[in-house]
C-alpha cells in the first residue's frame, strides 16, 4: 500500500514544480539570464547581456528537426555578414553529450561562427513554443522584437532591422496554443 502512495504521489509532485521564468511576450524585456553550457563560445557560462550586438536572433533547434538542420548553413552565413552587428545563438533543451558530437561531425569541415547552448531550461521557458525551428529576435536591450520561422531570418529582414530598430512588416509566428485541443480549435473557425 505504501508503494502505490509513494507511486501515485509522485506525479502530482512533479507537476507542483514551478517554473523559474514566465513566458516573455513580444515588445517584453527578458531577465538577465545566465547561461549555462555555452559551447564555441569564450566561456561555458554567461550572461545573455553579455552578448553585445544591434540584434540578437535566439535559433530553438534539435537534432532530429531536418528543417532547422536546413537552416544551419544560412544562419551561419548571416552571422559571418553581419559580425559583431549580428548574434545568432542556438539554443537546445537536449544535453550536451548528444549535441556536442553530433556539431562536431557536422561542422567537421567548416568550423561553426555561432554559440550553442545545450540543457537549456530557462530560454525554453521565457519563448515557449510547439514548432520548430524557432526563432526569436532581440534588441541590444533584451527587448522581444518578434519570433518568427525560418522564412524571415533573411539578410533583407536583418538589414532592415539593423537600419530602422524595428522589423516593419515581417510576418511574426504564431505558434499553435497546445492548451486547446485541435477540434476546439477548428470549430471556432
Amino acid at each position: 500500500m505504501a508503494t502505490l502512495c509513494l507511486f501515485f504521489s509522485a506525479p502530482s509532485q512533479a507537476q507542483s514544480i514551478t517554473p523559474a521564468f514566465k513566458p516573455v511576450k513580444i515588445r517584453g524585456r527578458i531577465p538577465d539570464v545566465t547561461l549555462t553550457n555555452v559551447y564555441n563560445y569564450e566561456t561555458t557560462k554567461t550572461n545573455l547581456s553579455d552578448f553585445k550586438a544591434k540584434l540578437i536572433i535566439l535559433d530553438f533547434w534539435t537534432t532530429s528537426c531536418t528543417s532547422c538542420l536546413a537552416n544551419f548553413p544560412k544562419t551561419e552565413e548571416l552571422q559571418k555578414k553581419y559580425g559583431g552587428e549580428v548574434q545568432f545563438i542556438k539554443v537546445t533543451n537536449q544535453p550536451k553529450s548528444e549535441i556536442l558530437p553530433f556539431l562536431e561531425e557536422l561542422h567537421e569541415t567548416q568550423p561553426s561562427a555561432i554559440p550553442v547552448v545545450t540543457d537549456d531550461s530557462a530560454l525554453h521557458q521565457l519563448f515557449p513554443h510547439i514548432h520548430l525551428p524557432h526563432y526569436v529576435w532581440l534588441d541590444q536591450t533584451g527587448k522581444v522584437v518578434a519570433t518568427t520561422t525560418a522564412e524571415q531570418v533573411t539578410a533583407e529582414n536583418v538589414d532592415y532591422f539593423l537600419s530602422n530598430d524595428n522589423i516593419g512588416n515581417m510576418r511574426v509566428k504564431v505558434d499553435m496554443n497546445n492548451s486547446k485541443s485541435l477540434t476546439s480549435l477548428l470549430k471556432k473557425q
